[in-house]
């Protein structure tokens, strides 16, 4: 069969990409006509942008020049959004993270009705699952400003930052050939 949309599929090495935030829908800029963008509501209550919690945490972008509001955030081909139809995330601004994903697709434009819901693009995650050997993965991002370069710009002193990442995955076996777990956890 044939389809006219235009989509890419990303798989596998996702997991080796170095991603700040280690966030799966981060990986959808990597793709033509996805932007990353800001996006500020104007308040009328007050003369600046409303709080971040009222647009949603989760990573703003334009597909195929669309508003970010308009794109749909699917896994395991469930709807995701927030309550604001805003990308998904937590207060760090990141989602799930790229160990409990095995594969990803956006689907930019001409995407058929079986998507639907939306008129933007569609960002499809595919959550990993067990096999019938036992395989995990453990991992620690430390980012702390002892650490850091000085960059051009930056004071005589480099500004505080402290961001350690850690997990872990696992996934393996119940009853051989038919049933099987996988699990990850992050903080």
């Amino acid at each position: 069969t044939s389809s006219a949309n235009s989509s890419q599929v990303l798989e596998g090495a996702i997991r080796e990409l170095p991603l700040n935030g280690r966030d799966w829908t981060a990986l959808a800029t990597l793709e033509p006509g996805v932007n990353s963008t800001t996006m500020l509501q104007v308040s009328y209550t007050t003369n600046n942008s409303t709080q971040r919690a009222t647009r949603g945490y989760g990573a703003a972008m334009s597909i195929a020049g669309g508003r970010p509001y308009t794109n749909n955030f699917r896994v395991d081909g469930i709807t995701i959004n927030d309550y604001n139809n805003a990308a998904p995330g937590n207060a760090l601004g990141v989602s799930l993270g790229v160990d409990a994903i095995e594969e990803f697709t956006v689907v930019t434009n001409n995407y058929s009705a079986a998507y639907g819901r939306t008129q933007g693009g569609i960002l499809n995650g595919i959550t990993r699952s067990g096999t019938n050997q036992f395989h995990g993965t453990a991992f620690e991002f430390l980012r702390n400003s002892a650490l850091d370069a000085r960059n051009f710009f930056d004071p005589a002193t480099i500004p505080a930052f402290r961001r350690n990442q850690f997990g872990a995955s696992a996934g393996a076996p119940i009853i051989k050939d038919k049933t099987f777990f996988f699990v990850a956890y992050e903080g």
